[in-house]
């Protein structure tokens, strides 16, 4: 039996919406780890209680979320596929056709990626915004999408 529960994750982004959902996830009792291309996000969520900062020699995670803007999420899946970041994968862009068809054309395995969209967000970024309830528990929205209709699921 293939167990569904979440453990551990990794957070790969640390704005807004990143640090958001590895609250989110730490709230549920998950461990988390974080990454981001600038370090004072990282530092910043780790003293939000997101998770604490990623490093080389992690397990793999049940589940990595890429909270990076929707141009950079293909060349951020290929990449976090190719360290053995986690199991399965998921973004949290809002668009789905585009990236797709990116990270099917950049040899990513789209059999472990679900696409996402968070029905939360707004005009300012970085932790430490106005956060958006991201979790389902406190009225959050996000919708999951699997290709061809095989799977969705919305909260």
């Amino acid at each position: 039996m293939i167990s569904t529960e979440i453990r551990r994750a990794a957070v790969l982004g640390c704005g807004l919406i990143g640090a958001s959902v590895a609250l989110a996830l730490r709230r549920t009792g998950v461990h988390v780890t974080l990454s981001d291309r600038d370090p004072y996000a990282v530092r910043k969520a780790e003293r939000m209680g997101a998770g604490t900062a990623s490093a080389r020699g992690d397990r793999p995670a049940d589940v990595v979320v890429i909270a990076t803007p929707p141009s950079t999420v293909p060349g951020v899946l290929r990449e976090a596929q190719a360290r053995g970041l986690g199991r399965v994968y998921t973004d949290v862009a809002s668009t789905k056709a585009g990236i797709l068809a990116e990270a099917e054309a950049a040899g990513c395995d789209v059999s472990v990626y679900v696409p996402g969209h968070p029905m939360a967000g707004g005009e300012s970024s970085g932790p430490g915004r106005r956060a958006p309830t991201c979790s389902p528990a406190a009225g959050g929205r996000c919708a999951r999408t699997r290709r061809r209709g095989r799977t969705r699921c919305a909260w």
